[in-house]
């Protein structure tokens, strides 16, 4: 990890609030994995609010041209900020950041990928990398409504199987993602799960892993002050091995968790 700044190739409004920023920088191309993330300081030269960085998980990376993507959401002062960036622009900002997941040390073949909401993002990354080690993907991704439609198409790039919900069935089938993998988990028994959304989304799966006995992975956000686990702002409690638990930091012992080892309160 290292600070460093870089050159905005393109800032894409991809949605109602949906942004892509993409970025020069060879040295995350060289040193990131799919699950690691950046922290990004949203605020302008001339004054310093917001004061803290702001965390976006490295959605995509181009070796070719050097460039790396993220995709966020404009939804605070610190988002707001960035959306208004343009081309030639310089953005301050550490990483690659966390502990990201080592397609090179996985022994599956197969792989079912779980996203939710603004959650499809570092999935992309991984897909990509899995895609690109011959491994068998299918991608599953529940929306609330049709902000995220043209990630459709970045699907459709990998050619992967995939099923898409929305909540108010303006995107893919009306329901809920979880809906269909309580349905068809028989289908991935095989299959390596990773899975990246909101609490809410990480409480359902979690039920129906461990009434299986199925281990997943879930790539964990919190919200983060220092982004190397210093400030101890993003901590989660997990159980551990003496049939307690502990406390871990999401920036610095993840994102990438057992989800269920997860305790939610």
């Amino acid at each position: 990890m290292k600070l460093i700044k870089g050159e905005i190739i393109s800032n894409i409004k991809m949605g109602e609030d949906l942004f892509k920023m993409t970025i020069f920088s060879p040295y995350i191309i060289k040193n990131s994995i799919p699950g690691q993330f950046i922290n990004i300081k949203c605020s302008s030269r001339n004054t310093i609010d917001p004061i803290l960085r702001r965390p976006f998980s490295i959605h995509d990376v181009e070796p070719d041209f050097k460039v790396f993507s993220i995709l966020y959401i404009s939804r605070g002062i610190g988002t707001e900020l960035l959306s208004k960036l343009s081309a030639g622009d310089i953005v301050d900002f550490a990483g690659p950041l966390g502990n990201g997941i080592d397609t090179s040390e996985i022994e599956n073949k197969k792989f079912l990928l779980i996203g939710g909401g603004i959650g499809v993002a570092p999935l992309y990354f991984l897909a990509k990398k899995l895609v690109s080690e011959g491994k068998e993907i299918f991608f599953a991704a529940g929306f609330k409504n049709n902000n995220f439609i043209l990630f459709e198409k970045m699907l459709q790039s990998l050619k992967i199987n995939y099923e898409i919900y929305s909540e108010d069935g303006m995107h893919g089938k009306k329901g809920l993602v979880t809906d269909f993998i309580y349905e068809r988990i028989n289908d991935f028994k095989d299959y390596g799960i990773v899975c990246c959304g909101p609490v809410q989304m990480y409480k359902v799966l979690q039920n129906i892993f461990l009434l299986r006995n199925i281990n997943a992975k879930a790539l964990f956000e919190e919200i983060m002050a220092c982004g190397i686990g210093v400030c101890k702002g993003c901590v989660m409690k997990f159980k551990n091995d003496r049939e307690g638990y502990e406390y871990r930091s999401v920036c610095k012992d993840g994102p990438v968790f057992n989800l269920t080892e997860a305790i939610f309160d």
